[in-house]
């Protein structure tokens, strides 16, 4: 959950400033041990060659509620850049259902645009979730579109393609990719995040599963998109 945040927080700031002014390659670092009501042990970093300091969020897990779903907070405890771009007070509220069939997110963050100022930020996000079984092993892959809508001070702006996958063997998962397309604007820009679960991931002492996942994010300028997609040939 704490990747869609990355994802959404720098689908904010391409809006902002442009593509060009965050296009780069960063190293994503996500520590989630599933505690509820204890943001410290469920963090995401984004971290660049640009900034001595990375981007760093806490994720504020909530009791399940049977029948209804999970409610996610998650916030940004202190003000950072991705590349160059300053972003402040990011917080987001993130739900899935009981099913684990859809995922909504809103989010508010304060970025600076193009004409030296924060602006208020507001994004949107519904996504589907679904899986499917490999029929010649154990894999399990887990399957999500949908649809961002990113406003400034209150009024839609622009919109984005969203989709990610994920393999998980055995239970435990092992790689998971997560796209962004910008679907109106001069020119097209794509944010890819990749990932894999780190060796030793598991059951803590309590016998919850924690997760660690390292892997990097691109934000590209594009001039088009692919239809088959490289980066989900796994």
């Amino acid at each position: 959950m704490l990747l869609e945040a990355v994802l959404d927080v720098s689908s904010a700031a391409v809006l902002a400033g442009g593509c060009q002014a965050v296009a780069a390659d960063y190293a994503i670092e996500v520590n989630a041990d599933g505690a509820t009501n204890k943001p410290e042990s469920n963090f995401a970093k984004i971290s660049s060659s640009e900034n001595p300091e990375p981007i760093v969020f806490n994720a504020t897990i909530e009791e399940r509620r049977d029948f209804f779903g999970q409610n996610f907070n998650i916030v940004q405890p202190q003000k950072s850049k991705l590349k160059h771009t300053p972003i402040s007070e990011y917080s987001a509220n993130l739900t899935v259902n009981h099913e684990l069939t859809l995922l909504s997110l809103y989010s508010k963050s304060n970025i600076q645009g193009q004409n030296n100022n924060a602006n208020p930020h507001q994004n949107l996000l519904i996504k589907n979730l679904y899986q499917e079984q490999a029929q010649d092993n154990s894999n399990l892959y887990l399957y999500g579109w949908g649809a961002e809508s990113l406003s400034i001070a209150g009024y839609p702006a622009n919109l984005a393609w969203v989709r990610f996958k994920a393999l998980t063997t055995g239970g435990h998962l092992k790689r998971l990719v997560m796209l962004a397309d910008r679907v109106i604007g001069a020119s097209a820009c794509r944010i890819v995040i990749d990932s894999g679960a780190e060796a030793g991931a598991g059951n803590d002492k309590t016998g919850r599963k924690s997760l660690a996942l390292k892997g990097n994010m691109a934000i590209t300028r594009t001039f088009h998109y692919e239809e088959d997609l490289k980066e989900f040939a796994f």
